[in-house]
């Protein structure tokens, strides 16, 4: 009795699911996009930049190798 299910409603079903998920996606991306400021004020109102953050783990990486050949 496993195969007598109704095939095309549960298609439909999975498809409502995935548009509904791919709705919901779409307007919290848009939402997201209308409120970023970009890179530059966020870095401004953090203080972090992206170079000193890079190099900081590249010697934090290096570190890291020196100690365990130890």
């Amino acid at each position: 009795m496993l195969g007598s299910g109704d095939v095309l409603g549960s298609f439909l079903l999975l498809g409502a699911t995935v548009c509904i998920l791919g709705a919901s996606l779409t307007v919290c991306y848009a939402i997201w996009m209308r409120g970023w400021e970009g890179w530059e004020s966020w870095n401004a109102r953090t203080g972090l930049n992206e170079e000193e953050a890079l190099a900081e783990r590249l010697e934090r990486l290096q570190d890291d190798s020196r100690n365990r050949s130890r």
